[in-house]
Formats: structure tokens, sequence, C-alpha cells
């Protein structure tokens, strides 16, 4: 069984056979493609030929799942993402609307992208997730850290983190705490982005 959103209903149950609630979402499911028992389809979603959605997963409207494409079990794939052929979503997984996920990329367990973030082909990013004592910090191989819903480059973080912690009411010991994850996503990009040149 999957779950489909019916209007005025919300989710409810429909078997995976069931073409004409498919059709009438616009909902595509590939060839040989496989879903998973109760997954969440989107209207307008895109399944590609042989995908794989895990157990429970979550593809929201009009995202585009490529061919051959894997999403792990309780995965979230956000309204308008798109992921690319033969890439690898692992289980419990989030990723945010409007994403783009690259041809043959790998994202791990329980990672997390966010909104309109743009993960090349075949990549596998150092994705960064603490949840820290006031607000999650996320990172995710870019020039941009999200603490709470403040969105930075990362040199404006170095630069103004007690300033905006005071602004949102941080005591000295969280302004403290925060201030090192920010050095450590610091050094953890320069060390990135010195392996990359070094590569190329």
């Amino acid at each position: 069984m999957i779950y489909l959103w019916t209007d005025g209903k919300g989710w409810e149950q429909f078997a995976l056979t069931d073409i004409q609630a498919l059709q009438d979402r616009g909902i595509t499911i590939g060839d040989r493609a496989r879903i998973g028992d109760r997954a969440y389809i989107g209207d307008g979603a895109r399944i590609g030929d042989d995908a794989r959605i895990g157990d429970r997963a979550r593809i929201g409207d009009r995202a585009h799942i490529g061919d051959d494409a894997r999403i792990g079990d309780w995965a979230y794939i956000g309204y308008g993402a798109h992921i690319g052929d033969d890439a690898r979503i692992g289980d419990r997984a989030y990723i945010g609307d409007g994403a783009r996920i690259g041809y043959g990329a790998h994202i791990g367990y329980g990672a997390h992208i966010g909104y309109d973030a743009r993960i090349g082909d075949r990549d596998t990013p150092i994705i960064i997730y603490i949840i820290g004592s006031k607000h999650t910090v996320s990172y995710w191989g870019e020039d941009r850290l999200d603490i709470g819903c403040e969105r930075h480059t990362i040199s404006h973080w170095m630069a103004n983190a007690e300033t905006i912690g005071e602004n949102n009411e941080y005591n000295d010991a969280q302004i403290a705490e925060y201030k090192n994850y920010i050095n450590f996503i610091h050094a953890t990009h320069e060390r990135q982005k010195t392996e990359v040149s070094a590569n190329e």
C-alpha cells in the first residue's frame, strides 16, 4: 500500500495498482520501479525506471527521482527536489525542497540536505548536522552554514557569531558552544577546499 493525498481528506491509502489514482494526481512511475510499503507519493512526482523507493519514504509534490536511483526507508524528498539517475539516498535522510542531487551522488543515513542545495554528479559530500543546546547546525559542503533560522556564509558567522547569538538571546555559554561549532565547520570547509584544489 502507498499513501496519496486526497483533497478534503488528507493522506489516504491506495494500492500501487490503482493506475487511475496515480494518473489523477499526475504521478509517473517508471518501468520496473519498486515502491516500498506505506510510502507517501506527492502530486506530480516522477519516479524513474528501475528506481527503488524505501518503506515509509516521503516523495514530495513534483519531485523527480531518476532512473535506477535508490531512496532509503523513512527518507524524505522535498517538494520539487531532483534526485539524479543512479543516486543513492540513505535511510532517514532529508532532502529539502528544490534541492538537486546529481548523477550517482551518495547521501548517507540520516543526512540533512537543506532547501535548494546542490550536490554535484558522483559527489559524496561531507555533511555536518549538529543538534545544539538551542538550535540545529547544518553544513553540506558549501560556503554556507545554517544555525536555526539564520543562514550566512561561514566567514560571516566567524566575524559575527557573538552579535547574532546575542540577537537570538543566547547566553554566554551557548555563544561559546556555537562558536566552537562554527570553528569546527570552518576548519572542515577549508580542508575540503584544499583537497579539491589538490585533486584538480
